[in-house]
C-alpha cells in the first residue's frame, strides 16, 4: 500500500510539473481546407487563429508568439475572444499592447470578444472602461462584433462576427437569437452567395452556426478541456464540462467546417496536459 502511495503520488507531481511546463511549449497546429465552395480569391491564402491569450506572454512582450506568426505570414490572423479576463482595467494595456504587435505583421487582424472582455462590462463599476475596450479594439484591428467584412480584394468572402450576450455561455439559444444575428448581418453586407467565415468564441452553439448557412466557423472558448485523453478529447473543460468531445479541432456539420483552437493562453488554473498552447494555422 505504501510503495503505491508513493509511486501515485510520484506521478501526480510529475503530472503536474509537465503540465506546467507544457504551459510554455507553444506550437502551430496546421489545417487544410478542401472544398468545392472556397473562392479563387482564398485558394493560396493562410488565416492564423490565435485564440484565448488571457493577459497571458510567451516570452518577453510575447517574443516568441510574434516571431511564430512572422514565421506563418498569414494573410488575416483572427482573435476570436478573450484576449483579457475581465476584471481589471489595468488589463487593457495587456490588449493595446497585444493588438499594436499583431498589426505590424503584415495580416489583416479581426478580432472579437469572447465572455471575458463582455465580463469587462459587470466586472467593472465604469461604463467608461468598457467604452475604452471597444475604442481601443477598433483602433488597432478590425473590430467584428455583430459586423461583417468583405476585403476589397476578396469580394467574394465575408467575414461575420458575433459577440454572444453572457448568458448564452451558459444556456442553450432557444429564440433563435444567433441565426437571427448572422442572417442579419448576411444581408448588411449582400454576402449571400459568399464565402462565409464566422468568428465566435463560444463552439458550443455548432448546430445554431450551422443552420445559418456559413461555410467555416471559427471558435475558442474551451481550451481544448485543459487536459487531453488520447481516443477521449477535452478531460474538463474552463466550464467544468467532463470529457467534452468537441473542445478543440475539426468538426464537420451539414455544409458547415468548424475549427476550435485549444487556445494560446490559460486562466486561473495553470496548467495544460497533452494539450500544448496552440496557434491554428487554416490553409485553402
Amino acid at each position: 500500500m505504501k510503495i503505491f502511495v508513493i509511486v501515485f503520488s510520484s506521478l501526480v507531481i510529475l503530472g503536474i510539473l509537465w503540465g506546467i511546463t507544457e504551459l510554455k511549449l507553444l506550437k502551430v497546429t496546421e489545417y487544410e481546407i478542401k472544398d468545392d465552395n472556397v473562392p479563387k480569391s482564398l485558394k493560396g491564402k493562410k488565416i492564423a487563429v490565435v485564440s484565448d491569450l488571457h493577459e497571458v506572454y510567451h516570452g518577453k512582450d510575447n517574443i516568441r508568439l510574434l516571431d511564430k506568426l512572422k514565421n506563418i505570414a498569414a494573410d488575416y490572423i483572427i482573435v476570436p475572444g478573450d484576449v483579457i479576463n475581465g476584471r481589471s482595467e489595468k488589463e487593457l494595456i495587456y490588449l493595446e499592447h497585444t493588438l499594436s504587435s499583431l498589426s505590424q505583421l503584415g495580416a489583416k487582424v479581426i478580432y472579437t470578444f469572447g465572455n471575458h472582455e463582455e465580463k469587462m462590462a459587470v466586472n467593472l463599476s465604469s461604463k467608461a472602461s468598457y467604452e475604452k475596450l471597444l475604442k481601443l479594439s477598433a483602433e488597432y484591428s478590425l473590430l467584428l462584433n455583430d459586423k461583417g467584412y468583405v476585403p476589397e480584394t476578396d469580394n467574394d468572402v465575408c467575414f461575420i462576427g458575433i459577440n454572444l450576450p453572457l448568458w448564452l455561455y451558459h444556456d442553450h439559444d432557444r429564440t433563435g437569437l444567433i441565426r437571427h444575428k448572422i442572417l442579419e448581418i448576411v444581408e448588411a453586407n449582400e454576402a449571400n452567395d459568399k464565402y462565409k467565415i464566422l468568428i465566435a468564441h463560444d463552439p458550443e452553439h455548432f448546430d445554431k452556426y450551422a443552420e445559418s448557412g456559413v461555410n467555416l466557423c471559427l471558435c475558442g472558448h474551451l481550451h481544448g478541456g485543459i487536459i487531453r485523453v488520447p481516443f477521449l478529447g477535452g478531460l474538463i473543460t474552463p466550464r467544468m464540462q467532463i470529457f467534452k468531445r468537441v473542445s478543440k479541432g475539426y468538426f464537420e456539420k451539414g455544409k458547415m467546417k468548424m475549427i476550435i483552437s485549444g487556445g494560446v493562453g490559460w486562466h486561473d488554473l495553470p496548467i495544460r496536459i497533452l494539450n500544448r498552447p496552440e496557434i491554428v494555422v487554416i490553409k485553402f
